[in-house]
């Protein structure tokens, strides 16, 4: 069940999963031990700081990925339709980048990514970690998820680098495409998922149109899935098809994602409409 919460944090201050991949509520613990912080302090910090956890984690050389990965073979499947789907997922990145939809973070990484759903229920997503120095790889800038288990919290893809992982926003995007149609019945279903930053406050939300969930929350845990579960389930696709998460950004469920690229060029323009007034 997705929507299980975990354990609630405790200790001294905050956590930060700078214990790396599979360090889980575990990494967020050992870093609460080693806080000077209490955790009304952080709270206080992040409001004057105007921070989300996962800009103040990122900032302090916490890890992206919070959950385990286990790699099971090479290749996110070079079989005609998935060569056609990589060119897809290509063109979204390209789009993020080039709108600044998908700013650098505190770590000098992108914050964007994109996936979409495949046959057998698997998906197909961004690599986690890509910086503006890297260029652009069809094969390695993907992998391939075959299956999400949320009791460990693991992964399961293949790639065809063994240093591309999926993005630290699996989670996230395995929920909207694979989870959500069926747990609330929604009477169609979405492909593809596109996700930046430049669209992560309440004032973003108010001046597009666009819900958004009130929770901030480090990215890739359960918590975070557990405030995006809550909106998508109370917006129904299609609906609403563009979605904001409080201090992550926004997430567009789309067919295609060329239909996905024309909602993020719409609230791009319906946004700068707003600031010249």
């Amino acid at each position: 069940d997705l929507f299980a919460s975990p354990q609630p944090l405790t200790g001294e201050g905050v956590g930060d999963e700078g214990q790396g991949r599979g360090s889980g509520d575990g990494g967020r613990a050992r870093q609460a031990e080693g806080s000077s912080l209490s955790l009304s302090s952080f709270k206080q910090y992040l409001l004057v700081e105007g921070m989300g956890l996962e800009e103040l984690s990122l900032e302090q050389g916490g890890a992206r990925i919070k959950f385990s990965c286990i790699r099971e073979e090479d290749g996110p499947g070079q079989d005609q339709e998935g060569v056609q789907e990589l060119k897809e997922l290509s063109k979204g990145l390209d789009c993020l980048v080039k709108t600044k939809a998908a700013p650098i973070g505190p770590d000098g990484k992108f914050l964007g990514n994109c996936a979409c759903l495949l046959e057998g229920e698997q998906i197909l997503i961004s690599r986690s970690g890509r910086s503006p120095e890297d260029p652009s790889d069809l094969e390695r800038d993907f992998a391939r998820v075959t299956s999400f288990d949320s009791g460990s919290w693991t992964a399961f893809f293949n790639s065809a680098d063994a240093d591309c992982e999926p993005s630290s926003d699996t989670p996230l995007h395995w929920f909207s495409l694979i989870k959500a149609p069926t747990d609330f019945k929604w009477k169609e279903r979405p492909r593809v998922v596109l996700h930046g930053h430049s669209f992560e406050t309440k004032e973003d939300a108010e001046v597009l149109g666009v819900p958004i969930s009130p929770a901030d929350t480090l990215f890739s845990t359960r918590e975070d899935v557990d405030a995006l579960g809550a909106l998508l389930k109370s917006h129904a696709y299609p609906a609403h098809k563009a979605f904001i998460r409080f201090n992550h950004g926004f997430l567009i469920l789309e067919e295609t994602m060329d239909a996905a690229i024309d909602v993020l060029h719409a609230l791009l323009s319906k946004r700068e409409r707003a600031l010249s007034l």
